[in-house]
């Protein structure tokens, strides 16, 4: 078993490696869309939907730049987050002679846990979306999607899954996202929330649901958001 200080090398090293993958997650596109402006036009374009590995990216930069300060050292203006690992790690003795120091090991823990997370998620378990107090990623086994709550592992707050998986659905239906029952179906089987194709094509033509337009194949295009109602309103019937 690694020693505190090990374990806090291993980290760093972690987050300075896991870096350029996890900027290639944060500018994927998704399938789900958005309406292009113009004159009552039914024409979409795809809209990132990586929002957490964003977030993610912005937190590892930040915490490299505290770092950077914390061991006194003077980083250049145009240095990139691994070159500013690569500096931290190579003074990180300076860190663990801190009287903070204990806080600053754990503060990189779960920083390169939640970076662990994303470039390896487990397979069995679905990412909901943000802890509402910490920001952490909440992941749910099944076992925790069947009852219902999540408690986050960093703030140890404790959430109804339902609430966090709306709160995700809301970022996206804020911006007027939109997409075929297949690419909606796609995006929110991540988040836990699953929805078929086939069940949002049924609910369609039952008068559940409305297209709002079609995509450049004929398909019929629905906001996310009326998707989610449609779901949430079909768990409260059960």
């Amino acid at each position: 078993m690694p020693t505190p200080a090990q374990q806090f090398d291993n980290n760093l090293r972690s987050l300075k490696d896991g870096w350029g993958v996890l900027c290639l997650i944060a500018a994927k596109k998704a399938s789900i869309m958005v309406r292009s402006t113009g004159n009552g036009t039914h024409s979409i374009a795809p809209i990132p939907v990586n929002i957490d590995a964003w977030q993610l990216k912005q937190d590892i930069d930040l915490l490299a730049r505290r770092l950077v300060r914390a061991a006194g050292l003077h980083a250049h203006h145009g240095m990139d987050v691994p070159g500013l690992l690569k500096g931290v790690i190579l003074h990180e003795s300076k860190l663990l002679q801190r009287d903070d120091s204990e806080p600053i090991m754990e503060t990189v823990a779960v920083i390169a846990k939640r970076l662990d997370r994303m470039l390896n998620p487990p397979p069995a378990c679905k990412m909901i979306g943000p802890c509402p107090k910490c920001g952490c990623k909440l992941w749910c086994t099944p076992l925790e999607l069947t009852s219902g709550y999540k408690a986050c592992d960093r703030c140890l707050g404790e959430w109804r899954i339902k609430d966090v998986q709306r709160a995700s659905v809301l970022r996206l239906a804020l911006g007027g996202a939109r997409g075929t029952a297949a690419g909606i179906a796609r995006w929110m089987d991540p988040y836990g929330v699953a929805v078929k194709p086939n069940t949002i094509t049924k609910w369609a033509k039952r008068g559940i649901l409305e297209p709002v337009g079609v995509d450049d194949a004929g398909d019929p295009v629905y906001n996310v958001w009326d998707v989610w109602t449609a779901f949430t309103r079909r768990s409260k019937d059960k």
